[in-house]
């Protein structure tokens, strides 16, 4: 059942008339939408789980937060992943403290295992494999440990039309929306091996042999954090 997390203040807008709130890692491409305001992600010539299109949002986001933006996928030769709350586990931020964490290359171990010492939640949608099959599934994951913690069915399924995408995020309980419609969300109260992940960066990864996508629109709005969520009954 969704749980209703208003936009209330915004935050933060993007309409990309220029990259400069991006961070680019990886392999691939950040280019402008041609005749219109947006940034294109390209990642051609990889495989899932190897080197991929990374783009980071600079400012931290908080917690609770809502993130909404349009997408249009150009290609089947992959999938699409999102990135919440990403940080050090020691707090470092993963763009300005890159010296005080391991190398990243993009490759897809970078961000989950316990090697590189990452804390975040992500999503995966337009889940084609390298061939161009769709999946038929959309995960959430935690991290580090790659932790499967929710999944559902897969809205994203369309090459060339735009969707509207939404997520909110309130410590670990984190819901997607598709056009409106809610897709699914997960419910994370497990804190015996590292704390939730609250605040960090969000971000985007396109991984595959040929999987190009258009987002724009791009927005993040302060939302009231639902206590009740957390509280066990009288």
């Amino acid at each position: 059942m969704p749980i209703d997390y208003p936009n209330e203040t915004l935050l933060h807008r993007d309409d990309f008339t220029d990259f400069s709130r991006w961070h680019h890692e990886g392999i691939g491409r950040l280019e402008p939408v041609p005749g219109a305001n947006g940034m294109r992600l390209h990642c051609d010539g990889s495989a899932q789980g190897k080197e991929a299109c990374m783009a980071f949002f600079r400012p931290d986001l908080p917690d609770p937060v809502v993130i909404e933006y349009d997408l249009m996928v150009h290609s089947q030769g992959g999938l699409i992943i999102n990135y919440f709350a990403l940080r050090g586990l020691n707090g470092e931020d993963v763009i300005a403290d890159r010296d005080k964490l391991p190398p990243r290359t993009g490759i897809m171990a970078n961000y989950f295992s316990t090697r590189w010492k990452l804390q975040s939640y992500h999503v995966s949608f337009s889940r084609f494999d390298d061939r161009g099959v769709h999946t038929g599934t959309s995960n959430w994951r935690r991290n580090p440990g790659g932790l499967l913690v929710g999944h559902g069915n897969d809205p994203v399924m369309e090459i060339g039309r735009r969707y509207h995408l939404r997520f909110t995020k309130d410590r670990g309980h984190l819901q997607s929306y598709v056009d409106g419609i809610y897709a699914h969300g997960v419910m994370d109260r497990d804190t015996s091996q590292y704390p939730i992940p609250d605040t960090g960066k969000f971000g985007f990864r396109l991984i595959g042999s040929n999987v190009k996508a258009d987002i724009s629109a791009f927005r993040v709005f302060q939302t009231t954090p639902q206590d009740a969520l957390w509280k066990p009954w009288p």
